[in-house]
């Protein structure tokens, strides 16, 4: 019989998550450091995500002990797992330059993969005012990419210009 994972460990499973996408921000801003405006870019997306994790951490210790041992979604979990089957280091052995760290991050941050941190908005977050301000915060940071990105790398041969330096 195998173990169903519960609501304290998708908690946790999303918030590893999210520092792991701090990481590869990190990193992002660590291997375009030579373009300071892109990896300013990088840096404040990976603060972005250690405040999700943060907000991830106080929505879980705000739960019961009851409600944590509650068995979790399983379709969540997996795609939660999915995630993390991916290192940070595999990803950047995939980028040369800017353009695929743009792609990528594309496919990172979008909606589908941010299921988990909406269900947990939709499920854990009792008050509809800040689900609906935390919606907002998610929907923004998926945006980020393309309204805040520096505008002299808007297309995708300006993007292909600027190489990774320090892959992982």
């Amino acid at each position: 019989m195998s173990h169903q994972a519960t609501v304290g460990e998708l908690f946790e499973l999303a918030i590893n998550i999210e520092r792991t996408a701090q990481d590869l921000y990190c990193a992002l801003a660590s291997g375009f450091a030579h373009c300071q405006e892109v990896a300013a870019f990088w840096e404040a997306y990976a603060l972005e995500e250690a405040d999700h994790a943060l907000w991830l951490e106080k929505v879980r210790n705000e739960l019961t002990p009851e409600q944590l041992s509650e068995p979790a979604d399983p379709g969540i979990v997996e795609e939660a797992r999915r995630i993390l089957g991916v290192s940070v280091n595999d990803i950047l052995k995939r980028i040369e330059n800017l353009e695929d760290a743009y792609q990528l991050v594309h496919e990172f941050e979008s909606p589908e993969t941010n299921t988990i941190f909406d269900f947990l908005i939709t499920h854990f977050y009792i008050r509809e005012d800040a689900q609906s301000f935390m919606r907002n915060q998610l929907r923004e940071h998926i945006d980020k990419i393309t309204t805040g990105f520096p505008i002299r790398f808007s297309s995708p041969a300006a993007r292909r210009e600027v190489k990774l330096l320090n892959r992982g």
